[in-house]
């Protein structure tokens, strides 16, 4: 029995240390692999330390090693297009919405959709290219996704110009929504982009606007995977609304039908 055992954590221990060491051949190249094996094997002889519960690949605790011994590199010798690829098996909006706030998080305003696939159960795939003399630095990547509570299930470097990246969102955060709690008067100052609140048992709203403001009601009511529940456009100025929320309300977006030069003075919101 004990020599089964000690066989079963044997092969599990070699399965992980091929797992591991495929994946840092994979993202340095093979031929930086083999001339840099002897400190590969150094850097990485506890393998237990670059996985999480086991199973999954620390990406970036692997990623901060190879960078800081000089085995990731991400510069080209000219600048070239450049892909990413992103899928996801759920919250597809959500992604979207999450991956287009963490780009320009990281300086990435101007890149081109080549493709976007939408699956049953919400499953995504998104690819991307922008012309550039580095590759997006996923230790970075990393990073940003993990203060929006993004996990990242795996990375694939096709090649030196095109990487895919694997999420789960499942617990992720829109970071630039607004926490808004029942009861509370909450003063929103001039606007760079539409508001986006986030609310928990909200069962009405008021938007109060400001002095001289010329306010046309636009507000969308989103679940908490960003699907529409509800949406409201005025084609008049409002100096404030209220209105009933939607059940299972997760977010609300706020903004003026026409221009945020409407409402530069800002509103005043308050949930019930």
């Amino acid at each position: 029995m004990r020599r089964i055992v000690f066989l079963f954590l044997f092969l599990l221990c070699t399965l992980n240390a091929d797992d591991l060491f495929d994946k840092i051949k994979n993202l340095v190249g093979e031929k930086q692999f083999k001339i840099h094996n002897n400190l590969v094997n150094l850097l990485f002889k506890s393998r237990n330390d670059f996985y999480i519960n086991e199973r999954l690949l620390n990406y970036e605790k692997i990623l901060k090693t190879l960078r800081e011994n000089g085995l990731l590199h991400l510069k080209f010798k000219k600048p070239s297009q450049f892909y990413l690829e992103f899928s996801t098996n759920t919250d597809a909006i959500k992604t979207l919405k999450i991956l287009n706030e963490t780009l320009k998080g990281m300086g990435y305003y101007y890149y081109f959709t080549k493709s976007t696939e939408f699956k049953s159960g919400g499953a995504m795939k998104w690819k991307i290219s922008f012309k550039t003399e580095y590759a997006l630095d996923p230790l970075s990547l990393i990073k940003e996704l993990k203060l929006k509570s993004c996990i990242i299930l795996n990375i694939n470097k096709e090649n030196n110009y095109y990487w895919k990246y694997k999420i789960n969102v499942d617990f992720a955060k829109i970071s630039e929504a607004i926490k808004v709690d029942k009861n509370e008067k909450v003063i929103l100052q001039k606007p760079l982009r539409p508001y986006f609140l986030e609310v928990k048992d909200a069962s009405k709203i008021q938007i109060i606007s400001r002095t001289l403001n010329h306010w046309f009601p636009h507000i969308v009511f989103f679940d908490s995977h960003l699907n529409v529940l509800k949406v409201i456009k005025k084609d008049r100025i409002y100096k404030g609304y209220k209105t009933n929320v939607p059940r299972e309300t997760k977010y609300i977006k706020i903004t003026d039908l026409y221009t945020l030069i409407n409402i530069k003075r800002g509103l005043s919101i308050i949930i019930k």
